[in-house]
């Protein structure tokens, strides 16, 4: 009897370790799962993470290539455009210009017309004619009957009309000798006086061509 009732004990109580572990065990396994699921949620969100990261860095990256060759392309067609304006404006402008001023008889006529014009609306002074250094023995005979043809002021001390060399590539300049007046007939001031006039109109010509139109079509 006694031996019935100490089995019964040990069954009991490897019903109730059995029990017990698989219990245990269940919850091991329950904590196991959710924790591998935590696990599986964090790596998912910080993978989403990084690949969030890596599109706003590339987007970055893209946006500030794009910006870059606007920019690049911009001065491309700015530095162009100053090419074209140089080549088919500013040389060849100034070729016909100092062309025109080497010509000493153009020399010799533009020189009188601004000559006679000045003194004609002007109180009596005395000017100097500047010239290339070039041009002063051909000018020589031309400024002495250019001088003749000077009205004497009356004033004793009145010199007229005098010629000089002076560091002038192409043209003339005219001074007051007591320096209140430079006029300056140069193949550089002329130059920029006709671009002055001529290359806003050039350019507009170009104002409407911008980068990319093409690639758009």
């Amino acid at each position: 009897m006694a031996d019935n009732k100490l089995q019964e004990l040990i069954d009991t109580l490897k019903k109730q370790a059995i029990e017990s572990g698989e219990a245990s065990s269940r919850e091991i396994i329950e904590q196991a799962r959710k924790e591998a699921e935590a696990i599986v949620q964090r790596a998912k969100g910080e993978a989403e993470e990084i690949v969030r990261q890596a599109q706003a860095d590339a987007d970055k990256k893209l946006k500030q290539l794009a910006s870059s060759m606007e920019i690049a392309g911009s001065q491309f067609v700015t530095s162009l455009k100053r090419v074209i304006e140089q080549n088919l404006l500013a040389l060849p402008l100034k070729d016909k210009v100092t062309e025109a001023l080497a010509d000493t008889e153009y020399l010799k006529e533009l020189i009188r017309q601004v000559v006679l014009e000045y003194t004609g609306h002007s109180e009596c002074s005395d000017l100097q004619v500047l010239v290339p250094k070039d041009q002063q023995e051909k000018l020589f005979d031309f400024m002495v009957e250019l001088i003749q043809q000077q009205t004497d002021c009356g004033d004793p001390d009145h010199k007229g009309l005098t010629l000089q060399a002076e560091d002038i590539q192409f043209g003339f300049m005219i001074n007051r000798m007591d320096g209140n007046v430079t006029l300056d007939f140069t193949d550089e001031a002329f130059l920029a006086l006709f671009l002055k006039f001529l290359t806003p109109r050039f350019r507009s010509l170009f104002k409407n061509i911008k980068l990319g139109e093409s690639a758009g079509k």
